[in-house]
């Protein structure tokens, strides 16, 4: 089974509708959900920012300097969680700039974000992954990287509640 799947299978089976914010993968995340059958019911909107100027002010990231950084990526899923209410229950965020190829190679820092709700508070987490390599395969493998992060985050929230 291809994670794509995977992951649709489990949004779906948790009645779960997913709004995500990309942008080193040019909507590579979004596209890898929206190409199965039946996934507007899984996915309410994918944002793709190509540039930092683009992202720059995008739902209260208002700072045009701001650092990408993990708690770029969390204030951008949390905002994104907050302004899709009632349409996404759960937000990813995936947000770093390749640098450009030198000899065939690129690299990235990467910062991954996941929000969703939990007793109507907002709970997020985040993740930062160094890469190098092909651009397609970089993409392909954050794409990966985000994608496997949902069930993670969404089953680690019972177990907040739990310690709570």
């Amino acid at each position: 089974m291809n994670i794509s799947r995977q992951i649709a299978g489990y949004l779906k089976s948790r009645e779960l509708v997913l709004a995500s914010l990309e942008t080193g993968t040019a909507g590579a995340i979004t596209a890898a959900l929206a190409d199965l059958p039946g996934a507007a019911t899984s996915l309410d909107i994918g944002v793709v920012a190509h540039t930092p100027r683009a992202l720059a002010g995008y739902l209260g990231t208002t700072a045009t300097n701001e650092a990408v950084s993990e708690t770029l990526a969390r204030s951008v899923a949390e905002a994104l969680l907050k302004e899709r209410e009632g349409r996404a229950n759960v937000v990813l965020a995936s947000i770093g700039w390749l640098e450009p190829e030198d000899g065939g190679r690129a690299a990235i820092a990467h910062f991954f974000a996941w929000a969703g709700w939990d007793r109507g508070a907002v709970v997020s987490t985040s993740e930062t992954v160094l890469s190098s390599g092909r651009r397609v395969d970089i993409r392909r493998s954050i794409a990966r990287r985000a994608l496997l992060g949902l069930p993670r985050f969404v089953d680690s929230i019972p177990a907040r509640e739990r310690a709570g």
